[in-house]
């Protein structure tokens, strides 16, 4: 399960208050993600925002200098009595702009057996994934 973690640091460059955003994986419960979030600054932080992230998961691994976009799809499949049931999900998607999300996103919906439309794609605030 992903959760999203807002992290307030100084920063010790400027001693200025920082905030700072991270998606956190791998955690079954908040405390753990809590957790993860004040090892990366041993304890010289405080965690101000955590919530279970909507993304289900990530389509591609990152590389340096990449950002964080939320795609939402929607998956159409039948039901036994035949009618059509819409699934509206997130996925991550690591990219350096729109147009490789996109792309990336396309890629990933083609692995599909059943029909997906991408509905959206929207770069987040998020630093990285611990």
């Amino acid at each position: 399960m992903y959760y999203e973690l807002t992290l307030r640091h100084d920063n010790p460059d400027t001693g200025k208050s920082v905030q700072e955003r991270y998606i956190v994986k791998d955690c079954e419960v908040f405390a753990e993600a809590e957790c993860k979030g004040l090892e990366m600054y041993n304890g010289e932080c405080d965690v101000t925002a955590i919530r279970r992230s909507q993304i289900r998961e990530f389509v591609n691994d990152s590389s340096k200098g990449e950002f964080i976009f939320y795609a939402t799809i929607v998956d159409v499949f039948l039901k036994d009595d035949g009618t059509e049931k819409e699934l509206v999900y997130k996925v991550g998607v690591w990219a350096n702009d729109i147009a490789d999300a996109q792309k990336t996103t396309k890629e990933y919906m083609e692995q599909g057996l059943n029909d997906m439309e991408l509905k959206g794609i929207n770069q987040t605030k998020f630093i990285d994934v611990i």
